[in-house]
């Protein structure tokens, strides 16, 4: 797990440990300041001045409760390394965590952990579900954030500001995503708006379904005396499009494995890019179709490049989809159930 703290300002009280982890803290990105608890600003200032503080395991009480009565007082919250880290007051903390392809048991344990211990839960459709909702079971509220292809949109503008606003409000928040929050997922993004208002935030990296779901599908993007390359490519937008940042003509002339992630409407174009590019991919090129990667519900198609261009393979295909085009794809191994 990694934190990212952006130059926020963290007062750790002086104890034999504080300045190793002032070096840590620093190297996340941190003004981290070790001081006495009277440097620890008791007046009006507090709240701008201090993004947290950080108490030590090996802090007095007294030294800890006059921070916390202080920080409480002021709104500044508080990272206590006595127990579990709880964050106490203050802004809270959001925690960014990727949920793996699909199936609750694939998330990290850390991620599970984080839902687990999260007040709030933003999710949206492709993040593991069941673990929001066991933790609902248990008091945590579940907000459904998500961006369904041609379906219901929650912008990202405003999933920004729910973020914002419930750690503002001393909650720790938890913004669950499927595969991996910073592969097409707009971790950054999210990362970069919860910094600028000084909300110190946490990265659980998730398992990307780019990889996980042609492995649950029993495919390797690699094979020895194949290919030596992964191309990873968003099929959001088609080739040719004013918004496309991708040279697909030159994709086309690759020899490794191409996924394409976020295709299922765009895949028969992008087909048809590939094979006609002078010294681009043949007609006959295998393509594997990864459907629900990892649940009850997955499913596999096989099919070749020019039937994917055709669009007779991709009638029946419905998002979340992972495509893989290249020779590796034409070797599937049949996994046990």
């Amino acid at each position: 797990m990694t934190l990212h703290l952006s130059n926020l300002r963290v007062f750790v009280p002086s104890t034999p440990s504080a300045p190793l982890i002032a070096e840590r803290l620093v190297e996340s990105g941190a003004d981290a300041v070790v001081g006495e608890v009277s440097s620890f600003y008791a007046d009006a200032e507090a709240q701008q001045r201090w993004a947290f503080a950080l108490l030590p395991a090996d802090v007095s009480e007294e030294n800890a409760r006059e921070v916390l009565s202080r920080a409480q007082e002021f709104g500044v919250p508080v990272d206590d390394r006595r127990g579990q880290g709880e964050i106490r007051g203050g802004k809270g903390i959001v925690t960014l965590v990727g949920g793996g392809p699909g199936d609750p048991d694939l998330i990290t344990v850390a991620g599970a952990r984080a839902i687990a211990e999260a007040d709030v839960i933003l999710t949206d459709h492709l993040g593991p579900y069941a673990l929001a909702e066991e933790a609902a079971r248990h008091g945590a509220e579940v907000i459904d954030v998500s961006k369904l292809p041609y379906g219901k949109q929650v912008s990202q503008e405003k999933t920004n500001a729910m973020l914002i606003e419930q750690a503002k409000m001393g909650k720790n928040v938890v913004r669950l995503k499927g595969g991996d929050n910073f592969i097409f997922g707009r971790g950054y993004e999210e990362w970069e708006v919860l910094a600028a208002a000084g909300i110190p935030v946490r990265v659980i990296p998730g398992v990307t379904s780019a990889t996980s779901a042609p492995a649950a599908a029993g495919l390797s993007l690699t094979h020895r005396g194949l290919n030596h390359d992964i191309t990873l490519v968003s099929g959001h937008v088609p080739p040719g499009h004013e918004r496309s940042k991708t040279n697909w003509h030159a994709l086309a002339q690759m020899t490794g494995s191409l996924v394409l992630i976020m295709a299922v409407k765009n895949a028969p174009a992008i087909a048809r890019v590939l094979m006609e590019t002078e010294g681009g991919r043949a007609p006959k090129t295998p393509v594997a179709i990864v459907e629900s990667a990892s649940l009850p519900e997955q499913r596999v198609t096989q099919c070749t490049l020019e039937e994917l261009a055709s669009d007779s393979a991709t009638r029946d295909v419905q998002p979340p989809a992972i495509f893989v085009i290249g020779e590796a794809a034409g070797k599937r191994m049949e996994l046990a159930d």
